[in-house]
């Protein structure tokens, strides 16, 4: 056997050891309400991830994450819409996106908290109003 097909039996081994060892997904569907990911995965357990957390979803509308699929085996979630794959593997390991993505999410959480804050709703207002009653906020010490 030359030194092509020894390097090539070996490759094919190495991705079949690959396939076996990821986590695969057999189910994914996308909660609205919570705006997280449910992946249930082959071996019985389910992984849950907050879409503001996953760079290529952050421009999709719902109908856009909900369009998920999944691809080879279980291994990446396709969304045909968005024309974007992630691996299971790496959603689990808490791969969300790019370096430059990683590196800056604190920066999109609070991003995100401060759009949350500023939000305006009547659950939010009775909450408030509950709040009043009891005193409001604390008064700060000096």
């Amino acid at each position: 056997m030359d030194n092509f097909e020894e390097q090539h039996l070996a490759a094919v081994k190495r991705g079949q050891e690959n396939i076996a060892n990821s986590p695969k997904a057999k189910k994914v569907s996308f909660d609205r309400k919570n705006r997280r990911l449910a992946i249930d995965l082959q071996n019985g357990t389910i992984f849950i991830v907050p879409v503001n957390l996953i760079q290529i979803l952050q421009n999709a509308d719902d109908d856009e994450i909900a369009d998920v699929d999944i691809k080879v085996h279980g291994l990446y979630l396709s969304w045909n819409a968005l024309d974007e794959d992630l691996t299971v593997a790496h959603l689990i390991s808490g791969v969300f996106g790019t370096q430059k993505w990683m590196n800056n999410l604190q920066e999109h959480l609070a991003e995100a908290g401060r759009k949350g804050g500023a939000s305006r709703s009547e659950a939010k207002r009775r909450a408030s109003a509950e709040n009043g009653k009891k005193g409001g906020r604390p008064k700060k010490v000096a």
